[in-house]
């Protein structure tokens, strides 16, 4: 399926946009650290749930502080798709979660993200099934059953720096 660039700015935005609000807000990203432990049976408070918990906040306060305009505390559609996720800008403030959120799915710390709990993170986030199960099968090109954590921070980083469509 190939998406316009609008449609992939509206596609990001609308996953992050985790209660459906209509914009982005911190709440967004404490809600998907919350919805993801809790699917996976990640204990709160845990170190992965803490790492997951501060990348969704260093995240969400680099992208607030980058197109936020008015400091209302919410970013629109419109706000956001004014906005270019760089590199540099992914570095500083979308590597902490792209590796969180990698780490949190491999549940037995052994550097590899089994297919179900790859798509209950996509579930916990509103990624649709039919999205989530070609994109393990994509970053599975082995047909393992398992995508290494670092192949999926990377697909993270691309997914949200990348004007290509990955999905």
């Amino acid at each position: 399926m190939s998406l316009s660039a609008t449609d992939r700015l509206r596609l990001r935005f609308e996953l992050l946009d985790v209660n459906g609000s209509g914009t982005l807000t911190s709440a967004d990203f404490e809600l998907f650290a919350s919805r993801v432990c809790r699917v996976l049976g990640v204990p709160a408070g845990s170190p992965k749930a803490e790492a997951l918990s501060d990348g969704c906040r260093r995240f969400w306060e680099g992208l607030a502080s980058a197109v936020d305009r008015d400091h209302d505390g919410q970013v629109t559609f419109e706000e956001y798709r004014s906005f270019s996720h760089a590199d540099s800008w992914f570095d500083q403030h979308g590597e902490a979660y792209a590796a969180a959120v990698s780490t949190v799915c491999d549940l037995d710390d052994d550097g590899l993200i089994e297919r179900d709990h790859f798509l209950g993170l996509h579930s916990a986030g509103g990624f649709p099934l039919t999205y989530s199960t070609k994109l393990f099968d994509d970053l599975d090109g082995g047909g393992t059953g398992q995508v290494s954590t670092g192949s999926f921070a990377e697909f993270l980083r691309k997914f949200y720096t990348s004007a290509d469509d990955l999905i």
